[in-house]
């Protein structure tokens, strides 16, 4: 059987160890890739001064996991322009605290010792954890929005007030007449600007940074658009009577100045009622008073009085209602005062369309009327924007006292797919060779069971067979060679020592023929004796120097082996010197020539003592005419 040789196995399957480390690496690769995570983390911090007790600047409980609420997740989906499900973005993100490692060992001694732990974190670690398919850039884009608009919700949520919502947005799905589209810009620019005049008077200094504008000037565009531009837009339609339906506007009016009138009867009628019983109270309080002064003999100060109305409960009571009565009377005379200048002016409205359905011409057609109200519903939608990255610029600026990012956004996968990658390659390299060495050695013992004769340890007649069978479908090289040797002694020896002894002869001529050509070529046992070579790139020179190594090996052999010599007979052939590039054809030659060679022997007698003699030992000589 052949050797055992580690680097022959790997040598023979080194494509096999390839291909199965290759596949084993993409196996891995692609698992790895299928299980591949990427966090996304940074850092926050609280910094207001109740952070460390777990309070918010306005004094309510903080609760960190509102990062993740459904408002801050959809804004933040909503500036990146991704269509995703806001409850799957949440399952995705998880909040831990960041806890100093000194005060980490003194929590766990306090749990050891069986008490709690008061220390409260204002610092955080926040992740988001997105899958494969996502890839690292939409984590820490989603990470990044959700906490710069947690920014936004924070400071709007317990430092800032939300931001002015705008007013004229309505105009773009209400059915408005172009009276009611003035008013409408007329109310939601005034709004507007009370809300910037308030952020004026708190942020002074404050210029937003996208905008190049502060809250002052923003007060003053506005502050233009309601001084000039929607006065000029009631002007162009009071001025003419423009409107869409005359008739329904005309019906609302009066309608409202109807409600408006019913309004200011019922609130005259109950301040009616409140000043008889103000000045019924007023009367009685004048008659105590009298009464105190005249009808005794003693003079009596105010204290008294006072000290009397103190002590008696119930003046007390009708001295808070009295002053209750006051209040809901002038409350009542100022609503009454509003609702009246108001009916007036629904009063006027009436008159001034009522005037322009007589006539006929108009100075504006429609149409530009509704270019005006357009022109005025984009200018307060431009200057809208600015108001809005205003405050939001603001909003930022004031979490930043708040709340402060301590780490910059941080990506990193959760499976090391290079390095799991080299440890597969590692590893199946080394199973591979370890399955090469396997299969190699049973291929041996396959090999050695099937092809390998067990008496002299050469290939037998099956594997000479599949050695020819291979070399059949092909013409042969130049000087190529076959030798064919036979072993003459082996039947006398068996005859004269038995079957062991002409066994072990034979094996060891065997040995002697294995050294000089199982490394150059092939070398195997036909059976009887007779033994087959075959070398590619032998020249006739080069056969005859392996026949001549072969005949002294023999002749050594012979003199320590005297009893039990050796004795064959060889004969050659080679496809240069024959002219032969067929196998068989010169396997055949060689047989012919061994076969001559025996004849030749039994036709000289020579007898069996000269054959055990060493020095007349009859090594083979080409039996060959160009020998």
């Amino acid at each position: 059987m052949k050797e055992f040789s580690v680097f022959r196995y790997l040598k023979q399957f080194s494509l096999l160890i390839f291909l199965l480390a290759a596949i084993g690496a993409l196996s891995v690769y692609f698992y790895g890739k299928s299980q591949q995570r990427y966090v996304a983390s940074t850092v926050i911090q609280y910094t207001n001064d109740g952070a460390k007790e777990g309070y918010t600047p306005d004094g309510s409980p903080l609760h960190v996991e509102e990062i993740f609420s459904p408002a801050v997740i959809d804004a933040a989906l909503a500036d990146l322009g991704y269509q995703s499900d806001i409850d799957f973005i949440r399952s995705n993100c998880y909040v831990e605290e960041v806890i100093p490692e000194n005060q980490q060992k003194l929590n766990e001694a306090l749990l050891d010792k069986g008490e709690e732990p008061s220390y409260i974190a204002d610092t955080y670690r926040v992740y988001y954890v997105g899958d494969n398919d996502s890839g690292e850039e939409f984590v820490w884009n989603v990470l990044d929005a959700i906490v710069n608009n947690y920014y936004e919700f924070y400071a709007g949520k317990y430092v800032e007030q939300p931001l002015q919502n705008n007013g004229v947005s309505v105009l773009a799905d209400g059915n408005y007449d172009f009276l009611e589209s003035a008013q409408v810009l007329d109310d939601s620019v005034s709004e507007m600007l009370d809300y910037l005049l308030s952020k004026r008077d708190a942020y002074p200094y404050f210029r937003s940074i996208e905008t190049g504008y502060t809250y002052n000037d923003l007060y003053q565009i506005y502050n233009f658009l309601y001084n000039y531009e929607i006065p000029s837009l009631y002007a162009s339609i009071l001025t003419n009577g423009n409107t869409q339906d005359v008739d329904l506007l005309m019906s609302r009016l009066k309608n409202d100045c109807e409600d408006m009138q019913l309004y200011i009867e019922n609130r005259q009628e109950r301040a009616d009622a409140l000043k008889k019983l103000i000045d019924t109270y007023s009367e009685r309080n004048k008659e105590i008073m009298d009464y105190h002064y005249h009808s005794s003999t003693q003079e009596i100060g105010t204290e008294y009085i006072l000290k009397d109305v103190e002590y008696d409960q119930k003046n007390a009571k009708k001295e808070t209602t009295y002053d209750g009565l006051i209040q809901e009377y002038v409350n009542l005379n100022i609503g009454i005062r509003q609702i009246t200048i108001e009916k007036e002016h629904k009063e006027y409205l009436l008159s001034v369309f009522t005037a322009a359905a007589d006539r006929k011409d108009s100075a504006l057609t429609p149409e530009e009327i509704r270019d005006k109200i357009a022109h005025c519903v984009d200018l307060a939608t431009e200057y809208y924007r600015y108001v809005e990255d205003t405050g939001h610029e603001l909003n930022r600026y004031l979490s930043a006292n708040y709340l402060a990012m301590i780490s910059s956004i941080h990506v990193e996968p959760t499976v090391n797919i290079k390095l799991y990658l080299v440890i597969a390659v590692v590893l199946f390299l080394v199973v591979g060779g370890i399955v090469a060495v396997l299969l190699g050695r049973a291929l041996d013992f396959i090999d050695y069971f099937r092809y390998i004769d067990k008496t002299v340890q050469l290939p037998n007649r099956a594997k000479c067979d599949v050695y020819i069978n291979a070399c059949s479908g092909r013409l042969l090289d130049e000087n190529y060679s076959c030798l064919a040797l036979r072993m003459d002694s082996l039947g006398s020896l068996s005859s004269a020592y038995g079957r062991e002894v002409g066994d072990a002869v034979l094996k060891d001529f065997a040995m002697i023929l294995k050294s000089f050509g199982s490394s150059n070529g092939f070398i195997g046992y036909n059976g009887s004796g007779v033994f087959l070579a075959f070398f590619p790139d032998c020249s006739a020179q080069k056969a005859g120097v392996i026949m001549e190594a072969i005949k002294r090996q023999v002749q050594r052999y012979n003199q320590v082996n005297q009893e039990q010599t050796i004795e064959y007979s060889c004969a050659a052939a080679d496809s240069s010197t024959d002219n032969i590039f067929e196998i068989r054809q010169l396997l055949r030659l060689a047989m012919q020539r061994l076969d001559a060679k025996k004849n030749a022997r039994n036709v000289s007698g020579e007898s069996g003592e000269d054959i055990k003699d060493p020095a007349k030992t009859k090594s083979t000589e080409r039996d060959c005419d160009k020998q």
